[in-house]
């Protein structure tokens, strides 16, 4: 077995705190959208199957955990990725979950 690799206990939280703010398909669907680029939450409750009550609340764990930024144009806000390396992660789970990174349930 080799070394194991060098990361500090606050960088794993970060990690875990990124993990659970993804861990809800809601969650997850928004990501999907802003990857395509900046949404109001009204435009998000027109493609995401769920209440705006929800969305709002959705936004902010996502916020929370560094997922998405948000900013005010007037009265409008608009939410967007972060970073492109945001992209990536979510680009990287769906290649993941779509058979491009395991071998499938069960071990199959």
């Amino acid at each position: 077995m080799s070394a194991e690799p060098v990361i500090r206990p606050t960088d794993l939280d970060r990690a875990v705190l990124v993990l659970r703010g993804m861990a809800y398909q809601h969650r997850l669907h928004i990501l999907l959208v802003l990857r395509a680029g900046e949404a109001t939450p009204a435009g998000l409750s027109e493609i995401v199957p769920a209440h705006p009550t929800a969305i709002s609340h959705h936004l902010r764990h996502l916020t929370d955990a560094g997922l998405i930024q948000r900013r005010r144009r007037g009265q409008r806000v608009y939410y967007s990725l972060p970073s492109e390396s945001t992209g990536r992660l979510i680009d990287g789970i769906l290649d993941f979950v779509t058979g491009g990174g395991h071998p499938g349930p069960a071990g199959r």
